[in-house]
């Protein structure tokens, strides 16, 4: 199923308020799959490039071909970097060849980003031991959530940076902490904001005036070609002026 971040009607919105004549051809109210792919070639895009996943549990209301998710989505395995440092920390005895030792970065923890954010849920979290196998602490009983590990996410921020803290204590001694756990996490905000369902209709309906085929989309055949062209860069730069608090 094509997933997106906004509905069929918002794309049509902004054409209508672009070129006039748009809603016939290849657009026309009988005809909305062309609208379909260009909203859902959207996605991968916003994801990428702003590090966040939107939806409404409940469902947008006009988003008849259910492209706006309602759940959030999963992430990983996502390998990161412990922070490490060559010089033991605090309380933590010198080892003679042991290389390097957990850099604790917020209180007791090494703290570790995450990618993606707005993580709600941590799936998996696997860590290596001196053996170089892993070990997932979520399902391990020895390792409790909160004191060993805990997801944080920064309150109050829009998008919200996401991490995982792992206390220092707690991890294995390694000679090199690089790659040294793993994530799976669920991520996204339950909410579409208007500022990422208007952009994602400018760059769908951005993509749709780009189209080499003018005709079959319905642009008046006396339409001037720069005009259009000019149209759809302020597009392209309208939405990016919206989506600038994520990028």
């Amino acid at each position: 199923m094509p997933t997106g971040y906004c509905t069929v009607p918002d794309v049509r919105r902004v054409l209508q308020d672009t070129v006039a004549d748009f809603d016939s051809g290849a657009t026309g109210e009988d005809n909305n799959q062309i609208i379909v792919d260009a909203i859902s070639s959207q996605a991968k895009w916003l994801r990428d490039s702003t590090d966040c996943h939107f939806y409404v549990a409940g469902g947008v209301t006009e988003d008849d071909h259910d492209l706006v998710p309602t759940s959030a989505t999963e992430r990983g395995p996502e390998e990161g970097d412990i922070p490490s440092t060559p010089h033991p920390q605090h309380s933590t005895m010198l080892v003679a060849d042991r290389g390097r030792y957990p850099h604790k970065t917020n209180g007791p923890y090494c703290r570790v980003p995450l990618e993606k954010n707005d993580a709600g849920t941590l799936l998996s979290l696997e860590v290596r031991d001196a053996s170089g196998s892993f070990t997932d602490w979520v399902a391990d009983d020895s390792k409790d959530e909160g004191a060993d590990y805990r997801l944080y996410v920064e309150p109050g921020s829009a998008p919200s940076r996401s991490y995982v803290d792992l206390r220092a204590a707690s991890l294995p001694s390694l000679r090199d902490y690089g790659n040294a756990v793993q994530a799976t996490y669920e991520f996204g905000e339950d909410e579409l904001p208007s500022t990422i369902r208007r952009a994602t209709a400018m760059r769908a309906a951005a993509q749709l005036l780009a189209s080499d085929d003018e005709a079959t989309l319905g642009i008046p055949e006396n339409a001037n070609i720069q005009s259009v062209e000019t149209k759809v860069q302020a597009l392209e730069r309208q939405a990016e002026e919206l989506l600038e608090v994520y990028l």
